[in-house]
């Protein structure tokens, strides 16, 4: 019994060693709270001081976005191994992932993840535009933040939507070139060249390398003038008229914060992990050129009415009416007075462009889809064209060659039958092989000889095909009557 003590008792000292008790008189910030790892990252130093209502829920829509952002790496990584980008092969490759059970709920991960993300980005740029964070000396941390919205909706988020290569994703990448050459020189460099590669495998390399990466850099820029000017007081506290908070007022903690964000994080996205067991990722019809129209994304469906009206030009201009609307809030609203009762013209404004975004995103859904003025499914057929045309011929030998117009092919001479006129006998070169020959050296020598008919040019092959030869002498009461 006593040595049971005693290793009690020395568990015990050990224990308080590592984890100090609040009564121990030791700071929060000390190293014995992290341990070791403090003392290998100084990760005592991150646990500055946050105001107090960095606690709340509505403060951490942002942390919840960057969190999902890191998820959306991690899912979207293991997806590239399993994912084919070439124009030919993408929608057999999604196929075969849908086919696999753990493929298909990764999938399903990182589409419900990519719903999350930007879900969370509107409610946080609606926070920080209703609480007046964009204020002076908040200004440039805005517009980091309205950069970072453009880039992930606008760039990640409907670069996934062309990836799929389904009809959905042939109707966007139809959509992108028409709004590309709007843009003249500038859009033009984006489009194909000659011996360039195929556009959406462009489009990929995009939405893995060029998009993360620039996402990366403003998050860094985001991040560190956050840290530099710490949160915006409320609108509705004493210190609402103050660029900050007075630092002896500033009672919570980073650690505080970054614990809130992370519990709400694990229920948000752990919900959306069990809606993609019951709900997987959507795989449309693959693109055919001719099928029925199909309706934007969600986050894309405000545009409709007015793609509906004027066409797609449209969508560019009310996209740029949009984020010019949000760079230009800071210049509009320039006051430090950030009570909502002393905002009530650009609060009003901003309502009103709200409530627009929610109805034409509810009309967008509500109405069928139809064609537009500048792209219709023709136009998507001579997209997945020019798409298949960059492809490497290696990768996909034909399976049956056309032999209708090939002289050498025993399979030629129906074709050749019935290309010539009626009534006319047809001779194969394969039952006069020396004959074959001679008059294919004197082929032109005979000015009345009838032109043979020109086969219909091969769907296989852009290379002409040899045209057989009759000769007069070989039909004296045939060809000669026909010519006399």
């Amino acid at each position: 019994m006593k040595n049971r003590h005693s290793l009690i008792s020395y568990s015990l000292i050990c224990w308080r060693k590592i984890i100090p008790s609040p009564a121990s008189g030791k700071s929060a910030t000390e190293p014995s709270r992290w341990g070791w790892l403090d003392t290998w990252l100084g990760l005592r130093h991150l646990d500055f001081p946050v105001p107090e209502h960095g606690r709340s829920a509505l403060y951490t829509f942002g942390g919840v976005a960057f969190i999902g952002f890191v998820l959306l790496v991690l899912t979207g990584f293991v997806l590239a191994q399993l994912y084919n980008p070439l124009p030919q092969q993408a929608y057999k490759s999604l196929e075969q992932i849908q086919r696999i059970n753990w493929a298909s709920y990764l999938r399903a991960l990182h589409y419900w993840f990519a719903q999350g993300v930007i879900f969370a980005l509107i409610l946080h740029t609606s926070r920080v535009f209703i609480t007046g964070a964009y204020k002076h000396p908040r200004q440039v941390t805005w517009w980091i933040g309205v950069a970072l919205l453009g880039v992930m909706l606008m760039g990640s988020y409907f670069s996934g939507t062309v990836l799929k290569w389904d009809q959905e994703g042939a109707d966007a990448l139809s959509h992108l070139k028409g709004l590309l050459r709007m843009l003249g020189p500038v859009g033009a460099i984006m489009m194909e060249w000659p011996g360039s590669s195929p556009m959406n495998l462009r489009i990929y390399v995009s939405h893995i390398a060029v998009y993360p990466v620039l996402i990366v850099l403003l998050l860094m820029g985001h991040f560190y003038l956050i840290h530099i000017f710490n949160l915006a007081p409320t609108p509705w506290g004493k210190w609402s008229n103050a660029p900050e908070v007075p630092p002896q007022e500033v009672k919570g903690r980073f650690s505080e914060h970054a614990r809130s964000i992370l519990l709400l994080s694990v229920a948000y996205y752990g919900f959306l992990a069990l809606m993609a067991v019951f709900v997987r990722a959507p795989l449309g019809e693959a693109p055919s050129g001719h099928g029925d129209p199909v309706k934007p994304p969600w986050p894309f469906l405000w545009m409709y009415l007015f793609e509906n009206i004027w066409g797609v030009g449209a969508v560019l201009y009310i996209t740029m009416i949009l984020f010019g609307f949000l760079a230009l809030v800071p210049l509009l609203d320039r006051g430090q007075e950030r009570r909502l009762g002393a905002r009530k013209g650009i609060l009003s404004l901003g309502a009103l462009f709200g409530l627009s975004l929610i109805a034409l995103t509810v009309y967008g859904w509500a109405v069928p889809a139809q064609e537009h003025e500048g792209h219709t499914h023709e136009e998507e057929g001579a997209v997945m064209g020019e798409e298949g045309d960059h492809h490497d011929e290696g990768d996909h030998p034909h399976e049956e060659e056309d032999h209708s117009h090939d002289p050498d092919s025993p399979e030629a001479a129906p074709s050749q039958m019935g290309s010539h006129s009626e009534g006319k006998p047809h001779v194969d070169d394969h039952d006069h092989p020396e004959e074959a020959d001679h008059h294919d050296e004197e082929e032109g020598d005979h000015p009345h000889d009838p032109a043979p008919a020109k086969p219909a040019p091969s769907k296989m092959s852009d290379s002409p095909k040899k045209k057989p030869h009759v000769d007069d002498h070989d039909h004296p009461n045939g060809d000669k009557d026909h010519h006399d």
